[in-house]
């Protein structure tokens, strides 16, 4: 029986809560880690995913997240830009290269941090530079053309990169460059981009959304249940939401966000 683990967008809050999730399921005797062939991995989830599969126990990364010494920024929003960008979103995607190309051209051009010190960021996370044996999955778009791409360890890049580019929330980060191109997060296709992990028998997600699955997410969880798939979804309940507070990239709240998940992940494991 083939494994996927599909790990969703969240903000830095989403790390920590991917993190404790894995954990508490771990504690109530469910290794989501164990056997798995495929992880795919959006934003947040590409962190994590980098961060689950470097060999560090689950209980170390999770510790990390609880720490208050981090490398983490607290980016200046820009509100109104941020909902001219959602704006083109239906249905929690977008749906086209055309439009992805336009919150690209938006991205390209709001002020960010430079693109070094956000490099520097996603460096720090990073328990291990180099790509891990279970096949990692991580998506991206091109900020010029708006073209939907994954990376994984064939694409010749550093992991490094590709988890930058997957991260680079638009308008808030910079894009990365990847080979004299421009990236920019994967979760403006849609938050989980679950339809990757098409063709195996056992998928699990995790997604810190607040609202529950987007119709667009819904959709793909769906197609892959109709072709065979068992598929188990976990998301923030109501307790961790209201805890976690309105900005998932504030890292002031990874502590509670973890905690939370942890607590989550435990109650769980009944759906195994």
């Amino acid at each position: 029986m083939s494994k996927a683990l599909v790990l969703a967008g969240g903000g830095v809050t989403g790390i920590a809560w991917e993190t404790g999730i894995l954990l508490g399921l771990r504690d109530a005797g469910i290794d989501a880690l164990a056997n798995l062939d495929l992880v795919v991995g959006t934003s947040a989830g590409s962190t994590v995913g980098a961060q689950v599969l470097s060999g560090t126990d689950l209980a170390d990364l999770y510790e990390l997240q609880l720490s208050d010494a981090h490398n983490e920024i607290s980016p200046k929003l820009d509100l109104e830009l941020l909902a001219t960008m959602f704006s083109l979103m239906s249905d929690g995607a977008t749906h086209s290269d055309e439009l992805r190309a336009q919150i690209g051209a938006m991205s390209l051009n709001a002020p960010t941090v430079d693109e070094a010190t956000r490099r520097r960021v996603i460096e720090h996370r990073l328990i291990s530079h180099e790509w891990p044996q279970t096949r990692l999955l991580l998506t991206a778009i091109d900020a010029v053309t708006g073209e939907f791409v994954t990376w994984d360890q064939s694409s010749g890049i550093s992991i490094i990169d590709a988890v930058a580019s997957s991260c680079a929330v638009p308008v808030v980060w910079p894009c990365a460059t990847i080979n004299g191109r421009r990236y920019f997060d994967g979760g403006l296709r849609n938050s989980a981009n679950a339809y990757l992990a098409a063709g195996h028998d056992d998928i699990l997600v995790l997604a810190p959304l607040t609202g529950g699955p987007s119709p667009a997410v819904q959709k793909e969880l769906d197609e892959l249940e109709s072709n065979g798939s068992v598929v188990r979804m976990i998301t923030t309940d109501a307790e961790a939401i209201a805890a976690m507070g309105p900005n998932s990239l504030d890292p002031r709240f990874r502590r509670v966000a973890a905690e939370h998940g942890r607590r989550q992940g435990a109650m769980a494991a009944s759906i195994f």
